[in-house]
């Protein structure tokens, strides 16, 4: 692990403390997980990006345009 410092607004630092005695555990540990949460809904974002880019590169000619992208989905809607 690596050692990181962030800044808290006092009353998020004291809602977080309170709520690391409820539970019994670090705050660190309540930092850490919200954290991992966020991360991974965005790396699984990234991650689906990446695919489809490279879908579309591997066949460009597939490409829908935007026009025709949301003139389908208004048809199906």
């Amino acid at each position: 692990m690596v050692r990181t410092t962030i800044y808290l607004p006092e009353d998020l630092h004291s809602g977080l403390k309170h709520l690391a005695i409820e539970m019994h555990c670090p705050m660190a540990d309540l930092l850490r997980k919200a954290v991992e949460e966020t991360y991974s809904q965005e790396l699984e974002d990234l991650r689906a990006a990446q695919k489809a880019w490279k879908a579309h590169l591997k066949r460009p000619e597939k490409a829908v345009s935007a026009k025709g992208y949301f003139s389908k989905r208004e048809k199906h809607a």
